[in-house]
């Protein structure tokens, strides 16, 4: 299956197995060096923490609506699978480890490990990492909705297995849908085109400049 032709170019081929181009990063930054990427990850956690802190509840709701969906989908957007899968990682072990970079100002074992948003936070990884993947095989530019919507969904699945296995005080029997997952979608829906209308700007800057 072949891309069609990007900005008057044919573009390159994509794929779900092969590597096909660099991330965004790499196109962004050509030269980067270990040192470029492992600032470029670090940024990425800050990003993710900073936009944690922009959040508001629902009623009867203790998972907070916030910013950090879009800083997540972004990590796997830009910086592709690798990196963006160990800012992620990053992101989650920080909180874990106690630095206050969760939603709220939380953090701490008590909160990532056996909280109700535990599932949520294992979500990112795997959303930025698949995100990435399928970013650098060809799915980005005028395409990058789809990752973006992939990777939003996949944020759930942790998270509802997560909320179904273990015995949490949220949310009350019969009610995991329609607590844990319908009162996000609008927000996530906002959040995911956003990241992809970000994305696909960057990848024409690039493509501008080539």
């Amino acid at each position: 299956m072949q891309q069609t032709a990007v900005h008057g170019k044919q573009a390159k081929p994509y794929s779900l197995l092969g590597p096909v181009e660099p991330s965004l990063f790499e196109r962004l930054v050509p030269k980067a060096t270990v040192w470029h990427k492992s600032a470029a990850v670090v940024a990425g956690v800050l990003l993710v923490a900073l936009l944690a802190q922009i959040r508001f509840f629902l009623p009867d709701n203790p998972v907070p609506i916030t910013l950090q969906g879009f800083g997540v989908l972004m990590l796997g957007g830009v910086l592709g699978w690798r990196m963006g899968l160990a800012s992620a990682a990053a992101y989650y072990l920080v909180g874990t480890a106690g630095l206050p970079v969760l939603a709220n100002g939380g953090a701490g074992w008590e909160y990532a490990i056996q909280g109700v948003t535990g599932g949520y936070l294992l979500g990112f990884i795997l959303s930025a990492g698949v995100i990435g993947y399928l970013s650098q095989r060809g799915w980005n530019r005028g395409r990058s909705l789809w990752p973006m919507l992939i990777g939003s969904l996949i944020i759930y699945i942790p998270a509802l297995i997560w909320l179904s296995v273990f015995d949490l005080p949220w949310p009350a029997e019969g009610e995991l849908f329609s607590a844990a997952l319908y009162p996000f979608i609008p927000g996530d829906v906002l959040k995911l085109m956003a990241a992809a209308a970000v994305t696909g700007g960057m990848w024409r800057l690039v493509d501008r400049r080539r």
